[in-house]
């Protein structure tokens, strides 16, 4: 076993999401996320293993290219659209479907020779990222258009709240704007796949349920691990009362402790500022870290019975350890830990 970060990549577990997921919107199709590498499980790997899906959805051009090089054939739509003549072209040569929220962006297809690329467009009912306004839609689509316009749709911004008002109000907008067009239809993200059913539409785009990651970030028992971080025991420390470990000294030992010296650190994705006491599984056993990690390494606190050696590993997050609460304890979302890790991490793929 490498002394390396293994991030393990069940990909039942994600087609199991996946499955709960259509079953959740049985009327609809299915857009699987798979941008930023797959939340970092492996674009092409989950896109294989989700032959079910009916296309794909990735946030640039650069991503749905590597998907076609990598032999992916389904459709793929790209959420940002193009943003010049060069990634125009590239989507028309990949076959990518853009997806058009600037008024730049319709200019510039309108003046190539490219036209009748099938296009979506996006509409913001809300959220204020991206998308149309309401009002430019209606006068775009009142006056006609000479685009290929084969779908329409928006983006809940509070759908990881399901009290929120604004889920309701965004999702009557968008029905006002679109409820005598004959295009497809989109706007149910994880949150609204399993929050709002009168979100779900003509196609549903679940993203981080995919993976296991909750879009409240409150563990569901629903959803299944689709990553299980796990990392090796590089040294097991004795440190004295009144020891402090790691730099700037700021954990110091309260009685004579062992520690487990772990090898993953801030250059792997695993954050500096992760608190004292976010957990680790060490022996299927909840153990708290300790002091400030390292680049490449970071402290766990042993209790007296726990026997562990150098190149076993400990688990940092999945099966047994949702990375929800990981990432709650760093006051952040599940989202950010799964994406920010980097290729020090090795990926290894199972059913």
């Amino acid at each position: 076993m490498p002394n390396t970060p293994i991030a393990h990549i069940d990909l039942a577990a994600i087609r199991a999401n996946f499955d709960l997921a259509r079953s959740l919107a049985p009327r609809a199709k299915v857009m699987s996320v798979i941008k930023a590498n797959a939340y970092g499980h492996g674009a092409s790997q989950v896109a294989r293993a989700l032959d079910a899906a009916d296309a794909f959805c990735v946030a640039r051009v650069d991503e749905g290219v590597q998907l076609r090089a990598d032999g992916i054939d389904k459709p793929i739509l790209v959420l940002e659209g193009f943003i010049d003549a060069d990634e125009l072209e590239a989507s028309r040569i990949e076959r990518l479907t853009p997806v058009l929220h600037a008024a730049y962006q319709t200019e510039l297809l309108k003046h190539s020779q490219h036209s009748d690329l099938p296009v979506w467009l996006k509409v913001d009912s809300g959220m204020h990222r991206l998308g149309f306004s309401p009002e430019e839609f209606r006068v775009g689509m009142t006056t006609g258009t000479s685009l290929n316009v084969i779908g329409v749709m928006s983006h809940l911004a509070n759908a990881d709240d399901p009290s929120h008002q604004e889920n309701r109000d965004q999702i009557e907008i968008f029905t006002e704007l679109t409820h005598d067009l004959d295009v497809e239809l989109s706007m149910a993200n994880s949150g609204g796949v399993m929050n709002y059913p009168t979100s779900h539409l003509d196609w549903i785009r679940p993203g981080v349920m995919l993976y296991g990651g909750a879009p409240d970030s409150t563990p569901d028992d629903r959803l299944k691990a689709g990553m299980t971080l796990t990392a090796p025991v590089v040294a097991v420390r004795d440190v004295a009362k009144g020891e402090s470990i790691g730099y700037g000294s700021s954990w110091v030992a309260g009685n004579d402790t062992r520690v487990a010296v772990v090898g993953i650190g801030y250059a792997d994705g695993y954050p500096r500022e992760m608190p004292s006491g976010t957990p680790m599984l060490v022996n299927g056993k909840r153990r708290g870290l300790v002091a400030r990690i390292s680049m490449d390494l970071t402290f766990v606190e042993l209790e007296p019975s726990d026997q562990i050696l150098p190149g076993e590993r400990v688990t940092v997050w999945g099966e047994g350890l949702p990375v929800d609460e990981i990432a709650g304890c760093f006051g952040t979302i599940g989202y950010t830990l799964m994406s920010g890790l980097t290729n020090r991490v090795r990926r290894e793929y199972g059913d």
